[in-house]
């Protein structure tokens, strides 16, 4: 007896990686690192294993104009692979994070957001890459000596400077203890549909007759 088998990969989970030239990811991140420790100087103490953080709005800093159109036009281009380009997208917020040796970011997601995103500006020999946990709810996980993208409960993208990750907000994540030397830098961002209660989420039901 013959069988005919078809796999069908239903509600998989996106994540999108941009990468610019490294000729041009390297003038452009010192710039990027000039800049941002123009706003955290003097440093504040921080405890051992924690981070610098700046305030959410560099998205509305001049400094930070050609970082804002990148978000821009790579949003962009996700919405269109999406087919949600209709929806014109803004960022909610913008802001950099510098991990010292041993700071980590705890498991997290980004609430009342479409995306999100993170861009690396400096990364250590032994800087940590990005994990995602799996949304889905199995507790299932037979070890069959190799994992794959069927039975792994996480994921990781690996941390590049002028790299680009950007993946659905919901989708928890977390960055594990800077293991190298220097700090590790980045840029992340949050983008919102901007009329979303008045376009993207107007009911899908339509009433029936002699309904109002």
């Amino acid at each position: 007896m013959k069988v005919k088998q078809q796999v069908r990969e239903h509600f998989p989970t996106p994540v999108w990686v941009l990468d610019i030239a490294s000729s041009d990811a390297a003038p452009f991140n010192a710039k990027l690192k000039d800049e941002i420790e123009k706003i955290i100087s003097p440093r504040p103490k921080v405890p051992s294993g924690s981070n610098w953080q700046t305030p959410h709005d560099l998205h509305t800093r001049p400094a930070f104009a050609e970082f804002t159109q990148l978000v821009e036009i790579s949003a962009r281009s996700v919405a269109q692979y999406l087919n949600v380009d209709r929806y014109p997208l803004m960022i909610t917020g913008c802001w950099a994070n510098i991990n010292p040796p041993h700071a980590y970011h705890p498991t997290h997601n980004h609430p009342n957001n479409y995306l999100s995103g993170v861009y690396y500006v400096a990364v250590p020999d032994g800087g940590p890459e990005l994990i995602f946990q799996d949304p889905r709810p199995s507790l299932i996980m037979p070890w069959t000596g190799k994992l794959n993208p069927f039975t792994a409960n996480a994921a990781a993208e690996q941390a590049v400077p002028g790299r680009m990750v950007i993946f659905p907000s919901w989708l928890r994540h977390h960055v594990p203890s800077n293991e190298g030397k220097s700090e590790r830098i980045s840029i992340s961002f949050n983008l919102m549909f901007t009329n979303f209660a008045e376009t993207a989420a107007k009911p899908r039901w339509k009433a029936s007759a002699g309904e109002k």
